[in-house]
């Protein structure tokens, strides 16, 4: 017999499917493979991490998003609300089949770029990365009642959270830099995929930014849950 966490997973996954979810990254991992066969020679050398960065944090994001209005208008997340579920049993169902999206479709870029991948840093990288941006995404999400609306509305909240990913291209990087969480998160998988390096204090500096930055983000997106979701 399923435990019912597990049986909240399966209910989830199907839910993504049901909502076009994998359609949809399964579009966007086709347009990607196609640039970096087709187009490898034009693009610059951290395209391949922008690339794989761009999944688990802007993609996470925005289908965490969509499930939660296409619940909202479905009045599926009141009638959860009623059950036993707790907002952390909420909260891990969404992030954990929404990482594990993110973690199949970057392994894919991976292989097919062929490049010399620290696949220990690679993969945490990735699940930091979209744990915070999916944390990110359920206070947002609450406040908005259509999808069109979180898409637009967020935006705007989202680009000044990213930008600063792009400090991560310069090198050497600055110490300060390291401890920007989307400034951190892009560098290390830039050092991941081989495209720069750093030192074993470095690596570690910013894991522990990445890793905070999750557990913090994650522990304040489960707070604003409970509102709705109540003590349980």
């Amino acid at each position: 017999m399923k435990s019912p966490f597990l049986h909240l997973l399966v209910h989830e996954m199907r839910l993504q499917l049901r909502n076009g979810i994998y359609y949809a990254n399964g579009f966007v991992l086709a347009f990607y493979i196609a640039i970096l066969v087709f187009a490898a020679d034009y693009i610059p050398s951290w395209a391949l991490a922008l690339f794989i960065y761009t999944d688990p944090s802007v993609l996470g994001f925005f289908f965490l998003g969509a499930l939660m209005m296409l619940e909202k208008a479905e009045g599926t997340r009141i009638a959860l609300a009623t059950t036993p579920m707790s907002a952390s049993t909420y909260f891990w169902s969404k992030t954990i089949t929404l990482t594990g999206i993110a973690l199949i479709v970057v392994t894919i870029i991976a292989l097919v770029a062929k490049a010399d991948i620290n696949w220990p840093l690679y993969l945490a990288s990735v699940i930091f990365t979209s744990i915070t941006f999916i944390s990110i995404g359920f206070p947002i999400a609450v406040r908005f009642k259509t999808v069109t609306g979180y898409l637009v509305g967020s935006a705007g909240i989202l680009t000044p959270i990213t930008l600063p990913m792009f400090f991560a291209v310069y090198d050497p990087i600055g110490f300060w830099a390291m401890f920007i969480p989307t400034t951190a998160q892009f560098r290390l998988v830039l050092v991941s995929v081989g495209t720069f390096e750093a030192s074993g204090i470095e690596t570690t500096i910013m894991m522990t930014v990445i890793a905070l930055a999750a557990a913090g983000v994650a522990a304040f997106a489960i707070r604003a849950l409970k509102k709705e979701f109540g003590e349980k």
